[in-house]
């Protein structure tokens, strides 16, 4: 099923299809909330996650409030989860949000106890928000004058996937790394471990600048020697200050440095002590005093980046290909010309995009009426659908008028043309009622038409750009 979601809560029906079979639950479901027993000694954090491709947007809405537990000496091990979806959100989409929050959640022995998936009015991207909650496993010591500050991890790396992402748009899995939680889990029963901070807003000098503002001292740093992830270096602005998420702070006694150097070690994470703790409150850094948290550009990615369907963006191009042919007008029917375009694996007129509308005649020209969207044409998608069943390569579609001189056209661009009978017993689509019982595929269908019904020519291509370059080659010889 890949139908888009009606407002509001999601049914229950699409909630046990596309939602539970991800989601590791404590239990039966109850009523409007859930029960659960929690000790004196709870770690409870709270985060959102907006504004990432889909398939990263499960997997940080997880690490974010889970990773802040960690930092509290926390075990996380329940999950409550707010999933809302702008109104278009195919359930597709949703069971690929839950697949990445779910699997993730498991991975950690983490069980969702409650939450509230719903589509809204007024959400242009989906927005995930998790409540961890977890058990402290041990009570930090108190942070003292000549402690000295760890910084684990690469510098930089999330900044440079957000950077890619504003040029290509492109999902990279390098994502997945961009987690502090695993070296956290591991630090949490060090001894001499005393305070640790996820790098998040406002990148490394911010999150310093939290901890500086968090404790009765202050901090002096210096970022000789930190490691930055490749690519970071060619970043302007800042480094520094670039998201960082999946690098932590760590505050620690002099004698553990060693036992937390070989641990991060072990697990192929950098690790460099970067300052200590000092008496003067405040933050110095490289000889700099920072009296304010301040973030780049970059971070302004997050909440406006969109996805794109490179299906619905390929097929949009096309359309605006054929808009442009000179005299195409007269290859469009009375009844409008669309174009399709099929998702791999298609299932149902759903995963098939197309016009809402159709390529018009208007004043001797051609108009693109409406937006290119998912299940804008059944009668046609019912073609592609049982094209793509006898031939899996076969995903597109154009529809154009009739005619003898459209036949003599085809075969002179040397397509293998079926012209079809009047008359074809079955309901629906002609084209598509005869390939139901079809051993093979034609180029192209031409039906004649019958009474009250006009005649048609439906040609197929593997995408839109080849049924672009046969409508181009269609004009030129119709001259």
């Amino acid at each position: 099923m890949s139908g888009k979601l009606g407002l509001g809560k999601v049914n229950r029906e699409v909630f046990n299809r596309s939602v539970l079979p991800f989601i590791p639950v404590e239990k039966a479901l109850e009523l409007d909330g859930a029960t659960t027993t929690l000790s004196g000694h709870t770690v409870i954090a709270h985060s959102p996650s907006i504004g990432v491709p889909i398939e990263a947007l499960g997997f940080f809405a997880f690490h974010y409030s889970a990773s802040n537990v960690a930092s509290k000496f926390g075990k996380p091990s329940h999950l409550i989860s707010g999933i809302y979806l702008p109104l278009k959100t195919t359930e597709e989409e949703l069971r690929i949000i839950t697949k990445g929050l779910g699997n993730e959640a498991k991975k950690y022995g983490v069980t969702v106890t409650a939450g509230q998936t719903a589509t809204y009015y007024g959400l242009d991207i989906p927005l995930l928000t998790t409540t961890c909650i977890g058990e402290s496993i041990r009570t930090p010591d108190d942070v003292d004058d000549g402690d000295l500050i760890l910084l684990v991890g690469e510098v930089g790396g999330e900044a440079v996937w957000l950077e890619r992402l504003s040029k290509e748009n492109h999902v990279e899995e390098m994502w997945r790394g961009f987690t502090p939680l695993p070296i956290i889990l591991s630090l949490q029963t060090v001894s001499g471990v005393k305070l640790m901070h996820d790098v998040s807003e406002g990148g490394v000098k911010g999150s310093l600048f939290e901890v500086a503002n968090s404790i009765n001292y202050g901090i002096k740093a210096s970022s000789d020697g930190v490691a930055l992830y490749q690519g970071a270096e060619n970043l302007s602005g800042d480094i520094f200050k670039a998201p960082s998420y999946s690098t932590l702070i760590v505050i620690i006694e002099l004698n553990a440095v060693e036992h937390v150097q070989s641990i991060c070690e072990e697990q192929g994470v950098p690790c460099k002590v970067i300052g200590e703790i000092i008496s003067d409150q405040g933050l110095i850094f490289d000889g700099e005093s920072i009296d304010k948290q301040e973030r780049i550009n970059l971070d302004e990615i997050y909440g406006s980046f969109t996805q794109t369907d490179s299906l619905i963006v390929e097929l949009k191009d096309a359309i605006e290909h054929v808009i442009g042919i000179s005299n195409l007008v007269e290859l469009v029917p009375e009844v409008g010309m669309n174009m399709l375009f099929a998702r791999q694996d298609s299932k149902s007129s759903e995963d098939i995009a197309g016009l809402s509308g159709r390529i018009i005649k208007a004043m001797g020209k051609v108009k693109a009426c409406g937006e290119v969207v998912y299940g804008a044409s059944r009668y046609l998608s019912s073609v592609v659908l049982e094209a793509n069943r006898l031939d899996g390569s076969i995903r597109a579609a154009v529809n154009l008028r009739g005619g003898d001189d459209i036949k003599t056209i085809l075969e002179k661009l040397g397509l293998r043309v079926k012209c079809l009978p009047s008359v074809i017993e079955g309901d629906g689509c002609p084209v598509a009622i005869h390939l139901k019982t079809a051993d093979y595929l034609f180029d192209a269908y031409i039906h004649p038409g019958s009474f009250g019904i006009e005649p048609t020519t439906t040609i197929l291509g593997k995408n839109p750009r080849e049924l672009v370059e046969i409508l181009q080659k269609m004009v030129r010889l119709a001259r």
